[in-house]
């Protein structure tokens, strides 16, 4: 299989796992969560909001000459001391009525957990290829998600300042070129075997889609 088949196949899984998909965001795109659904998902997507950094600086370590370049420049959009993500994200939650305490004190479901899990072992403990698949399956999605929350936040949910949106704006923006990157990558060096680079890449759409699953309610939704 050569490396544009391969991207090829990784693309069509990520296509079939597309988060806007998933009816916990076909639910925000229409106006459908209740506030307490979306304060219920601020607190429990920070989680891997907030490991995703950690992630980056696991794969760097491992990392040889072609791919440490493109983890450190991700890595340090990510922890920007302007605008680290994390903090974003905790800004979009206080947006929502959400304090930092309370993501604190909120005990992770295990479709919370299991994410940050994958996205570790994978970066951690699998092929290197593997990782950058994984990786690239999450970033490749999320300028699109990233416009979608912020349309659902303005027009149903009355969020719409710079600072509540931030985090969005930048990821709207910032991941066109990280998915990029990714994929120049792994068209370019991805080695070894093909079966294993889609698996680690069903798992992380997987464990994606899982962390949505563990914050949709039909309860939370309006009627």
């Amino acid at each position: 299989m050569s490396n544009t088949q391969l991207l090829e196949k990784i693309d069509a899984a990520i296509a079939e796992k597309n988060l806007l998909k998933h009816p916990f965001y076909q639910d925000w795109q229409a106006g459908k969560l209740s506030r307490e659904s979306l304060q219920l998902y601020a607190a429990q997507y920070y989680r891997h909001v907030d490991a995703f950094p950690k992630h980056l600086r696991v794969l760097a370590a491992r990392a040889d000459e072609s791919l440490k370049p493109v983890v450190l420049e991700n890595l340090a959009e990510e922890e920007n001391p302007a605008a680290p993500h994390p903090q974003l994200w905790r800004d979009f939650a206080a947006a929502l009525g959400v304090s930092e305490e309370d993501i604190t004190s909120s005990p992770s479901l295990p479709g919370t957990q299991n994410v940050v899990h994958t996205f570790r072992d994978i970066c951690a403990n699998r092929s290197i290829a593997e990782a950058v698949a994984a990786l690239y399956a999450y970033e490749a999605q999320v300028p699109e998600i990233a416009t979608t929350k912020m349309d659902g936040l303005n027009r149903f949910y009355a969020i719409n300042d710079a600072k509540g949106t931030a985090y969005f704006a930048v990821h709207e923006e910032t991941d066109k070129a990280h998915r990029a990157a990714w994929r120049n990558w792994l068209g370019e060096n991805a080695n070894g075997n093909e079966e294993q680079i889609l698996a680690s890449t069903r798992d992380a759409l997987n464990a994606l889609w899982g962390a949505l699953d563990a914050v949709h309610s039909g309860s939370c939704a309006k009627h």
